[in-house]
């Protein structure tokens, strides 16, 4: 089989460590090929590898080897941004001729291919913003720890005005570089705002995956995220920038385990923000007393969803309460568990879906929606 050459634009294969593609030494085949019929292709070698597998989501797909010694595999998707595992002789490995992000509370491989709908997030050339790495010490976690902050293409040219400010969160196993490297959230706002599609903001995003020790042993306990959010980050944020200062000027979202989070926080604390985004997520807790809760605990107690069951209350605490999530993800039964509760209720929400599962394609989409509809106050 004959296989060409693909010249991906840099915005699709930017990454935090590298925004030029990344060029493999000469004899060393490239990472991403496509053949005559346009299906793409994964190629590394491994010539002493006695099998090579790729996992994407749950699914695993095996290498074959060739006569040239190369192992490829043809990918099951045409587009779209996926995080990918390597598996070399049943031991994780990492390409280093693949864009690199954090995921799987680890660093590993992304591939990114061309889509006809995905222009939102693609870079344009209109103003861009900024992207700042903070560090500050926690008094909840007692660490240092690290925030992103993007701050939009008007903020330096307004310098009396506070800004409104998004609180926002990744998901299980990622940190607080996950929205910008691979949630593309800088472009996907710069576009907005340059289509005046959505009023400046600044968006701050943290680690949610709070760390705490136990019997000197360091584990994640996300519950602790509502108190570093509310008494170390948003204090720290609002001294820093010209942020926010009050609850008009706020709002909160978060994907996967980041919408659990949002939902803990907004509805314990409606006196912060106006708006909640829940991104392919979750107002109940079904976190704490799984297999993923590294204390070790039984279940939660969802106190915070008492909050539903004042109707005038929520209605009045929210201007924008926006629930999404993609169509084929395999917590939609969880979502629809979450429809019957909001149904209930009579609660005043925003609910859609979309196409896709549980990954950036859908996040994406998300904040790109959540986004024009907040802070309409501050259009004046």
């Amino acid at each position: 089989m004959n296989f060409h050459h693909v010249d991906f634009p840099e915005d699709l294969t930017a990454q935090g460590l590298a925004f030029d593609p990344i060029l493999p030494p000469l004899g060393t085949p490239e990472a991403l090929v496509q053949d005559g019929a346009g299906n793409y292709w994964f190629q590394i070698d491994a010539t002493a590898a006695r099998q090579v597998q790729l996992q994407i989501n749950l699914d695993t797909f095996d290498f074959h080897k060739d006569e040239d010694g190369v192992w490829r595999v043809m990918l099951p998707m045409t587009g779209g941004f996926h995080n990918v595992q390597l598996l070399v002789d049943g031991t994780l490995w990492l390409s280093p001729y693949l864009p690199i992000a954090y995921g799987y509370s680890r660093p590993g491989n992304v591939i990114s291919l061309p889509e006809t709908d995905g222009d939102f997030y693609r870079l344009k050339d209109v103003p861009h913003g900024r992207v700042i790495r903070e560090t500050f010490r926690s008094s909840v976690t007692g660490n240092w720890e690290s925030c992103t902050v993007y701050t939009p293409p008007t903020y330096e040219d307004e310098p009396e005005k506070t800004f409104p400010v998004l609180y926002l969160q990744h998901g299980h196993g990622e940190n607080e570089t996950a929205w910008t490297n691979s949630g593309r959230l800088p472009w996907i706002l710069d576009n907005l705002i340059a289509e005046g599609k959505c009023v400046p903001f600044v968006v701050v995003m943290n680690n949610g995956m709070v760390q705490k020790k136990v019997g000197g042993r360091r584990v994640v306990d996300f519950t602790l995220f509502v108190r570093y959010l509310t008494e170390d980050v948003i204090p720290f944020a609002e001294t820093r920038y010209r942020i926010g200062g009050c609850k008009e000027k706020r709002a909160m979202a978060g994907l996967s385990m980041g919408s659990l989070q949002t939902s803990m926080t907004g509805f314990t604390h409606p006196e912060l923000f106006s708006s909640l985004g829940i991104f392919s997520g979750f107002l109940h807790d079904w976190i704490q007393g799984s297999e993923i809760d590294m204390v070790q605990r039984g279940p939660g107690d969802d106190r915070h969803l008492a909050f539903l069951n004042d109707k005038e209350a929520f209605d009045n605490a929210f201007s924008v309460f926006f629930r999404a999530m993609g169509n084929e993800d395999p917590f939609f039964s969880f979502f629809e568990a979450d429809d019957q509760r909001c149904e209930e209720a009579g609660i005043r929400q925003i609910r859609r879906v979309y196409q896709g599962t549980h990954d950036w394609n859908v996040w994406r989409r998300c904040i790109r929606d959540f986004a024009q509809l907040i802070f309409q106050e501050d259009r004046a």
